[in-house]
């Protein structure tokens, strides 16, 4: 009995030893999952063409050193940072992409003179070094566009109304590419979208092709502030681009001189009838 109780105690000491380097291995491993964390990127939602462009990338690496941060648009590499390299950074070939290396570098990278084929998703990749090498990506859309230039061109059939007309016009939005979102607003009250009718119009500016959009409205009047009604078209794009106009209608009121003359019709009548009387009357008098 002697070596079996021997061989338990050894069989007990080894599970102990595998569960305690298990225990420390596991300990040692689960915070090194976390060294990189609170990444996030900041791209221009959009940016008109031929500006430059900045993108951001912040990270918190914890104790682990940096060991590369790598940008990519779509699927092509075309910048890289890595601070144990001579010189730090890296520019890739890539159709249209110029990198600003003197304003790039382990939390940013600039694009100068940007162009529409530039549009889509941008991905920032960084990578801890050693122990670790945890890895994380995180992206982002940019559209590159052609702004739109000037104000809306507003049109409505008169400058007057009164309470149950009906109000009909046009917002035409200035060219742009994509074109422009076209939204109306009565005395700073968004319309629904409903009473809206869209067209689309062609434009080539600056050797570019661009659009219009319009936008009809149709309501019937049912309200003024202080015998004022004020109709704002807005064009923007992406919600970066803005520019509007806007115009004010005056309420109709009934005019001093049609109701003077109507009192002086409706006075002449009656003038005219008792003349009339009277001549009736002297003749049978005298017969």
């Amino acid at each position: 009995m002697l070596p079996s109780r021997r061989l338990n105690k050894t069989a007990r000491t080894y599970f102990a030893i595998v569960a305690a380097a298990v225990a420390a291995l596991v300990g040692f491993r689960i915070p090194r999952c976390d060294s990189l964390s609170n990444m996030s990127i900041t791209v221009p939602v959009a940016v008109a063409s031929g500006e430059s462009a900045k993108m951001t990338c912040t990270y918190d690496l914890e104790s682990d050193p940096l060991y590369t941060v790598k940008w990519y648009k779509g699927r092509q590499e075309f910048f890289r940072y890595v601070p144990k390299e001579l010189p730090h950074t890296r520019v890739f070939p890539w159709p249209g992409i110029n990198v600003d290396v003197s304003q790039s570098g382990p939390n940013q990278v600039v694009l100068r003179d940007v162009r529409r084929h530039l549009s889509g998703k941008y991905r920032c990749e960084v990578s801890a070094d050693a122990p670790s090498f945890h890895t994380k990506i995180v992206s982002s859309w940019m559209h590159v566009v052609y702004p739109p230039v000037g104000q809306p061109v507003l049109s409505l059939e008169k400058r007057h109304y009164t309470i149950g007309d009906t109000l009909k016009g046009n917002c035409t939005s200035p060219p742009s590419s994509p074109p422009s979102n076209v939204t109306w607003y009565l005395n700073d009250k968004w319309m629904n979208s409903s009473y809206g009718r869209s067209s689309s119009g062609r434009a080539t500016l600056d050797d570019a092709s661009r659009s219009t959009n319009t936008v009809g409205l149709e309501l019937e009047v049912n309200s003024f502030k202080v015998g004022k009604m004020r109709i704002r078209c807005v064009a923007e794009l992406y919600g970066v681009f803005k520019t509007s106009s806007e115009t004010v209608l005056d309420e109709e009121k009934p005019r001093l001189a049609s109701i003077l003359g109507t009192f002086s019709s409706t006075g002449a009548s009656h003038t005219s009838s008792f003349s009339l009387l009277i001549v009736i009357l002297v003749s049978v008098w005298i017969r």
